[in-house]
């Protein structure tokens, strides 16, 4: 009975400790708008010599409500965000919002901006990241000699050495598009072939690699070996399999069969389970796009008989891409059906997921499937944003008029 009751005593320590370590968790994250106003800000961002950390955001934005829930609570970037920066949320569409909005030109959402105690803007970038994105972008922003303006301004006077470039080019990757393209084939029609063996022109070719015939792409696939000592296996088949996908998809819109089907056997007839799965998504998908539905019946049916039988997430991709691009084909409608139905068994609670078999369902005239996952999305869509509830409840409406 002792030994019982020590045993029941420890268990309750044990969930106690976790109840603590998640609230304290629950604590943590970047700290933002700790003082009111751009003066007060700028005056504190000058007193402690710090740049100002501006997450321009909407009330409507998925990818900003996923940065505040999976990023900023992260205690690894809230240590050096709080640390090296005065940190500021302001919603683009109230108040100061709309004229900062103006006067940096912010686009989409989120964006990220580091400007000075004058308001000049120092780093931009923006989009959803990663915890190690967002924390490398925050020690591009603190570095003097890595953040955009300092690189703009060299490029500008005519600096072109390959590592500096390399830095350019990441700091405009999420910020200017276009730029970035132009600095990267600058990169790569700069390069040497020795170089692009070295530790460097790993960072080159994984920053800058886009098919299997471009020239960083290129260059890897016929030298893999040489990358042994740079990069671990999983780099080196994350790369691979990157390449090659992006170069099938290239033979399918060319209407390349043959091309396509020997790349194919990458996938197909690996080892690996998630080679596998990639293999039937890029078959499936050339099918429905080729307009080939009985073939298209064939991979899927299989699909969900073996290596995507429990994937909620991929079958729900493919049944939406056939509700859109099979859409005047019964057979893929079919098939749409089929997936999206497995993928709401295995997943009800995913609003992406339900919505999508509500879709099809609608496709299909079928109301009374169509209106129970459509209710239900629209109550998963509480959780979302306004933009997603609006989404939800238009679906909704359509489907009650059937």
């Amino acid at each position: 009975m002792i030994n019982k009751l020590k045993k029941q005593m420890k268990n309750i320590c044990i969930v106690i400790l976790l109840l603590f370590a998640n609230m304290v968790k629950g604590q943590e994250g970047i700290k933002f708008n700790q003082v009111n106003g751009w003066a007060a800000m700028a005056q504190k961002a000058s007193a402690e010599q710090k740049l100002i950390f501006i997450d321009c955001y909407t009330s409507w934005c998925a990818p900003c409500k996923w940065m505040d829930k999976n990023v900023f609570i992260e205690p690894s970037v809230a240590d050096f965000y709080n640390k090296n920066f005065i940190n500021a949320k302001i919603d683009m569409e109230k108040g100061a919002g709309i004229e900062l909005r103006k006067k940096y030109n912010v686009q989409s959402f989120p964006t990220f901006l580091f400007v000075n105690d004058k308001g000049e803007v120092i780093h931009r970038t923006g989009s959803k990241m990663s915890v190690a994105e967002f924390l490398e972008e925050g020690k591009m922003a603190a570095d003097p000699k890595r953040n955009f303006a300092f690189l703009n301004k060299r490029y500008e006077s005519g600096q072109k050495d390959l590592p500096f470039l390399l830095n350019y080019y990441m700091a405009l990757q999420k910020s200017d598009r276009a730029k970035a393209d132009k600095v990267g084939k600058d990169i790569t029609s700069l390069i040497s072939d020795e170089e692009l063996s070295s530790a460097f022109g790993w960072k080159v070719i994984n920053a800058l690699a886009r098919t299997e015939k471009d020239r960083a792409g290129a260059y890897f696939m016929a030298n893999k070996s040489k990358f042994n000592s740079l990069s671990t296996q999983q780099e080196r088949d994350q790369l691979t399999d990157r390449l090659i996908t992006s170069t099938m998809y290239g033979y399918m819109s060319a209407k390349d069969e043959s091309s396509f089907m020997k790349a194919l056997a990458h996938f197909k007839n690996s080892d690996q389970t998630d080679r596998k799965k990639q293999g039937m998504m890029l078959e499936a998908d050339f099918y429905l796009e080729q307009g080939r539905f009985e073939e298209y019946k064939n991979i899927t049916n299989l699909a969900l008989k073996s290596y995507l039988k429990d994937e909620a997430e991929k079958l729900s991709f493919l049944a939406r891409r056939a509700d859109y691009k099979g859409a005047s084909s019964a057979v893929a409608l079919n098939q749409a059906y089929l997936m999206a139905k497995r993928a709401v068994q295995l997943e009800p609670e995913e609003y992406s997921i339900q919505s999508t078999f509500a879709k099809v369902c609608l496709s299909l005239k079928k109301k009374d499937e169509a209106l129970q996952a459509a209710k239900k999305s629209r109550s998963l869509a509480d959780a979302e944003t306004s933009k997603i509830q609006k989404l939800a409840q238009d679906l909704l409406d359509k489907i009650e008029l059937l």
